[in-house]
């Protein structure tokens, strides 16, 4: 479930883990075959993100707080999207750095008399992982981290009209996983589809968003 209230704090634990695996990949360039090792991918698709447990603690709350009954609803996903580029270890392993967004997950309350609040939820952020590659299979998985903000907006309205609006944000690490399938095409290009989850977005426990993509390497 989302907290409602959200610790913000500033961390720069992926680049620094960016810049010690580079180093780390650049000790190795000499050992790797003649093929330009460093690739750059980007990707679309679905994020989805479990808000019910939050939406329906939040209209309790506000039911309890005016004594009438809270209507709310509330979306399951939005879009997103990922750019990003990697380097080749060796065969089966890369590092990837890459920057993702997502659209809002809307939730909207309401009561009988027209009287009605919308929240958005959004993550964006870096996220630095290994990913490992089995072999000719295509198949793939990965492990990281993220350091990503959760933006959260919220705006009363009256009959249609908007009176009163307010955002906040957290920023914070978390961890990453993810898995998917590579395929490389006649003429040469590759494309991937695959699931990754954020989990934990902006240090807010609870907060987990999953990506479901499909994109290039080039």
């Amino acid at each position: 479930m989302l907290m409602l209230t959200f610790l913000g704090k500033n961390s720069f634990a992926v680049l620094a883990a960016a810049l010690t695996f580079g180093s780390v990949a650049n000790a190795s360039a000499d050992s790797h075959s003649a093929d330009d090792p460093i690739y750059f991918t980007v990707s679309g698709g679905l994020g989805f993100a479990d808000v019910s447990s939050y939406a329906a603690a939040t209209a309790q709350l506000g039911a309890n707080a005016l004594g009438q009954t809270v209507y709310y609803s509330y979306d399951r996903a939005t879009w997103a999207g990922r750019v990003g580029g990697g380097y080749e270890i060796s065969n089966n392993v890369s590092l990837e750095l890459g920057y993702f967004m997502t659209g809002d997950i809307d939730i909207k309350y309401s009561i009988a008399s027209g009287v009605a609040v919308e929240e958005a939820f959004s993550a964006s952020g870096l996220d630095f992982a290994v990913k490992y590659d089995f072999d000719d299979s295509g198949i793939f998985v990965k492990a990281g981290m993220h350091s990503s903000d959760l933006g959260n907006s919220a705006s009363l309205t009256l009959n249609g009209t908007t009176y009163a609006s307010a955002s906040i944000s957290s920023s914070g690490t978390g961890t990453l996983i993810g898995a998917g399938f590579e395929s490389k095409a006649s003429n040469g290009d590759v494309t991937f589809f695959g699931y990754d989850l954020y989990k934990d977005v902006g240090n807010v426990t609870g907060a987990d968003f999953g990506y479901l993509y499909y994109g290039w390497r080039f």
